[in-house]
């Protein structure tokens, strides 16, 4: 489900609860499109997300960690000078829409109140936020300003008066009549008449054409119902249970922890891509040349296989000299190995003994170049294993994370070490906590230079490594030298979980003890060899990483 007027209305019900009355303590940009307001409200901080992001914008109450900026954005910095320690007077929705308007009260520095509306705008690529000087209606500022070539329905940049955008002619679904949706023939046919009602909203009321107004309503009450996540062929996110439509549901608390839930991997893929964007097209470059570059290295190994040829082609003309006239440009022999005749081209220039000469050098050029392709084959083919799981770690960490990914490429020499740019350094520890149902601690590595510290320095040898199978993961350590059967699969979960094979089912695992792992000498950050090993197959598994996660 999209986030509709239908999910709008119900989502400005829940940040009514809980937000209004209280007092903006903290403002962020953590991102382009997205902005994190921390509310003061009943004794507690909360985080209000408001997000202008083309494929995920929303507004929500948000759970997850977010990094300021080392430089604040232009936006944040002018939200801090009129909004920062300003009141939140409430939620409300414009029509049914998914336009969500904060009424916020200031005190400006001789100690005036002034008013404001931050002003949410979901409309896929064309979101915005504004923040409107309520006393006259102007834009004081916006996380996106478009030009007036760019746009000519309204003025989108500070000081402009701020225009609603083009109203549809639909009726409230929450004004009309059980009486409103006699005689409709579709589920297309709610949406034209009923502003705000999405695909899955209508497919919902037309299967239950008759209880249509008490659906409605439902979404109006003081409490939502419990939240739900769907699989139906598709994931997706509903503020009530959708009965006649959708199955297989998970209930949330509330909308808020219902859409942490939903995004979590979009997003953070999403902002990951952000970050990286200049290190992963650099990556992708060098990816790029090394695979042309093993396609032309097999082609002159292939090439090597007529290093034979040439070596008979000059044993024959030593062989049978005398038979070779100066000036000739091939000449017809008997393989003697196989009593077959061969057809031998000769450069009329040469003598025959240089004929033979030339052959047998280039036998020995193709047989001299076998080795050194062959290494060439390796480091390169290892260089591709080595971009590619970094690539990959890029789909499957957390946001957190990235910095030691950065860290370990600079390592390597992959990209050049940035000047310092004032931001707080994490505490840095090696791999990430867990602990299994039977309280087995296991240690997962969220890049390849903690891959290898943790399983070829900090592991002990009776413990269990486990990783994916012939797929980029990382590297689990279970802490123990006889681990139970529920612990193997627990830990092998979290080790499908942490890869590429995230979103697949029956992903093989190997488990190994950490004695039966070694580190080729110049191997690349992450790469061991093992041999001894088990497999099992294992569906990975977001719920038990959330429960096994220690703190």
């Amino acid at each position: 489900m999209s986030f509709d007027g239908m999910f709008t209305h119900a989502m400005v019900n829940e940040l009514n609860q809980n937000l209004t009355g209280g007092r903006i303590a903290k403002i962020q940009q953590p991102f382009a499109n997205e902005l994190i307001l921390t509310v003061r409200s009943n004794r507690k901080n909360q985080q209000l997300l408001l997000s202008a992001h083309p494929s995920y914008a929303r507004v929500q109450i948000t759970k997850q960690p977010f990094e300021n900026p080392a430089k604040p954005a232009t936006f944040v910095m002018s939200l801090r000078k009129y909004i920062t320690s300003a009141i939140v007077q409430g939620f409300h929705q414009l029509n049914n829409d998914r336009i969500v308007m904060i009424d916020l009260s200031a005190k400006n520095e001789l100690g005036d109140i002034h008013e404001y509306t931050l002003i949410t705008e979901i409309m896929s690529r064309h979101s915005n936020i504004f923040l409107i000087n309520k006393e006259n209606g102007k834009i004081i500022d916006l996380i996106k300003r478009v030009s007036p070539e760019n746009n000519s329905f309204r003025g989108l940049l500070p000081n402009d008066d701020y225009k609603l955008p083009p109203k549809q002619d639909k009726i409230n679904p929450f004004d009309s009549e059980q009486a409103d949706f006699d005689n409709l023939e579709s589920a297309g046919d709610i949406r034209q008449k009923f502003e705000g009602i999405g695909i899955d909203t209508s497919d919902e009321i037309f299967a239950d054409l008759e209880n249509a107004k008490k659906i409605i309503n439902s979404y109006d009450s003081p409490t939502p119902n419990a939240a739900h996540f769907i699989k139906n062929n598709k994931l997706g996110f509903f503020p009530i249970l959708f009965n006649k439509t959708t199955k297989n549901a998970v209930n949330y608390d509330n909308l808020s922890e219902l859409l942490d839930n939903y995004y979590l991997d979009r997003a953070r893929i999403d902002r990951i891509e952000q970050q990286t964007k200049s290190i992963t097209h650099r990556l992708s470059v060098i990816l790029k040349k090394d695979k042309s570059k093993v396609k032309k290295l097999n082609k002159q190994l292939s090439q090597t296989k007529i290093m034979d040829k040439y070596n008979l082609y000059g044993e024959l003309l030593t062989t049978y000299m005398s038979k070779i006239q100066r000036g000739s440009k091939s000449i017809k022999l008997t393989n003697y190995y196989n009593n077959e005749e061969v057809t031998i081209k000769l450069n009329p220039e040469y003598s025959p003994s240089d004929n033979a000469q030339n052959y047998y050098k280039k036998y020995r050029k193709l047989q001299n170049s076998i080795p050194h392709i062959k290494e060439q084959l390796e480091i390169t083919t290892n260089e591709i294993n080595y971009l590619e799981s970094v690539l990959a770690s890029l789909e499957y960490v957390d946001i957190e994370d990235v910095d030691g990914i950065i860290e370990e490429l600079i390592e390597s020499g992959y990209i050049k070490k940035k000047r310092k740019n004032g931001r707080k350094k994490r505490k840095k520890t090696v791999g990430e906590k867990f602990m299994t149902t039977n309280g087995i601690e296991m240690v997962v590595g969220k890049n390849n230079i903690e891959n290898d510290k943790l399983t070829m320095k900090l592991a002990q040898k009776n413990h269990y490594w486990l990783h994916v199978k012939d797929i980029p993961g990382s590297h689990v350590i279970l802490k123990d030298s006889d681990p139970d059967e529920e612990s193997i699969v627990e830990a092998a979960k979290i080790a499908a979980y942490y890869s590429k094979a995230r979103d697949s089912d029956k992903v093989p695992v190997d488990y190994v003890q950490v004695r039966n792992i070694r580190k080729p000498n110049g191997a690349k950050p992450g790469f061991v060899i093992f041999e001894g090993q088990k497999t099992i197959l294992v569906d990975p598994d977001r719920n038990l990483v959330g429960k096994l996660k220690e703190g």
